[in-house]
């Protein structure tokens, strides 16, 4: 039986595309750079907005689903402590091109994005996922990386996070910073569960198990069962 495809859109180096894979998905990246380190199963270096008119000219091979992980620091406390840096907002304009597709989609992002938390009126529904629900970090601490998924199909089970300890972070260069302990390079690859990204790749990802969680519940969509 041939894989189910789905595209990963604004991939990076694919911790998403992992996640999709773990789950049985046969998965196809698009960004708009170059991603020596990849790990899908085919990419299209390009614009993202050109990849959606492509695929409505049938331009492109079918998909079974979409998940795009559009630009985050625009949402995020970073735009907070930047006010002179202008950021990307491309929620909107990204879910208006996924429903016209037709298709199944997932849209992943931080915390103040405004993406669903809870079923919608117009279908929507949503996620947050942690990494202490997967119990994912380091001896020393938690992975405590909070990501919110929107997604058209359902239901997908809301799991409880498990803080305990103390929590460890993926972002800036390792080293401490508040109440978190940021993670170098070797601790982050261990904590997210990724073993082929660079250390700046790390720190735009998530963890595979996240979206494996939600390919999960996506695949028995595709079946028309559910979780």
């Amino acid at each position: 039986m041939t894989a189910p495809l789905l595209y990963d859109v604004f991939c990076g180096a694919g911790g998403c595309t992992r996640g999709y894979q773990m789950a049985g998905f046969r998965v196809i990246g698009v960004d708009n750079r170059p991603q020596k380190n990849y790990c899908g199963d085919g990419f299209y270096q390009m614009d993202i907005f050109d990849f959606f008119a492509s695929y409505m000219r049938c331009e492109l091979e079918e998909a079974a689903a979409i998940h795009a992980s559009p630009p985050c620091q625009g949402y995020s406390a970073l735009a907070a402590m930047h006010p002179g840096t202008v950021y990307p907002l491309l929620i909107e304009a990204v879910r208006a091109c996924l429903v016209a597709t037709g298709l199944p989609y997932v849209i992943e992002n931080v915390e103040r994005a405004p993406v669903a938390r809870r079923p919608q009126l117009d279908g929507r529904a949503g996620v947050m996922l942690c990494g202490s629900m997967f119990g994912l970090g380091i001896e020393r601490g938690q992975l405590r990386r909070h990501r919110l998924f929107e997604m058209n199909f359902g239901p997908v089970p809301q799991l409880d996070c498990h803080h305990r300890g103390r929590a460890v972070g993926v972002y800036g260069h390792g080293g401490h910073s508040g109440k978190h302990r940021m993670l170098y390079r070797e601790e982050a690859a261990v904590a997210m569960g990724i073993d082929w990204m660079n250390r700046d790749e790390l720190t735009q990802s998530i963890p595979p198990l996240y979206t494996k969680w939600i390919g999960d519940a996506l695949m028995l969509h595709l079946a028309g069962d559910t979780m």
